[in-house]
């Protein structure tokens, strides 16, 4: 049996309903931009350059996931749905701020997420315990070659305990990714392992 990590993060600062068609794509292309440059072999991780990816897959918007994700943020939560079958990503905002713009904190979110590689680097592609304990673990799954789909939710959750205005940010993948002692992706050279029904994207070079 796999056993798949799922994990949260915090950050301080604020937003408010589901996000729009715009709101969408910037988050598709916070994921999509890290893929495309792992998949390339251009992507450097406090310093360390990555080899290319042969498998990477490239993400879409899938809304049954994005209704799942939604219907979870709608609840304001403080820790992970463990939805079956799903990767789950959260990011929390506050702010002393009036909330006005739901649809950045997704992007944002994504880019707090991404930014664990530059913090904490990226030293192997086999995602050990010691690798997601170094707190890599949202990026991990952002850069899971196997992942494809993502749907995202966001909710304006009002005043906080701490006196603040809290945004909430749930982003869910399918398939799951961040199972121990497997590869995050298989290095080599790019778009050349691309899965059965997919065929490389040049500009990316991302199987899709």
């Amino acid at each position: 049996m796999h056993t798949s990590i799922l994990l949260l993060t915090a950050l301080c600062a604020g937003a408010y309903a589901q996000f729009s068609a715009n709101g969408q794509a910037a988050i598709l292309n916070v994921h999509n931009t890290l893929r495309s440059r792992i998949a390339k072999g251009t992507y450097v991780a406090k310093g360390t350059a990555k080899p290319a990816a042969s498998d990477m897959l490239k993400m879409k918007w899938d809304a049954t996931v994005a209704a799942s994700a939604q219907a979870y943020a709608n609840k304001c939560p403080t820790g992970h749905s463990g939805a079956a079958g799903l990767g789950e990503n959260l990011y929390w905002y506050w702010t002393s701020a009036t909330i006005t713009n739901i649809d950045q904190f997704g992007a944002t979110g994504s880019a707090a997420w991404e930014k664990e590689f530059q913090d904490y680097g990226w030293s192997s592609n086999t995602l050990s315990m010691s690798l997601f304990n170094t707190g890599i673990g949202h990026a991990t799954q952002m850069a899971w070659a196997k992942t494809n789909l993502i749907g995202c939710g966001v909710k304006n959750c009002g005043k906080d305990t701490n006196g603040f205005n809290k945004v909430t940010v749930v982003c869910q993948y399918k398939p799951q990714g961040n199972y121990l002692n497997q590869n995050i992706y298989t290095s080599g050279t790019t778009c050349s392992k691309c899965p059965s029904g997919t065929s490389c994207e040049a500009a990316t070079g991302l199987c899709a």
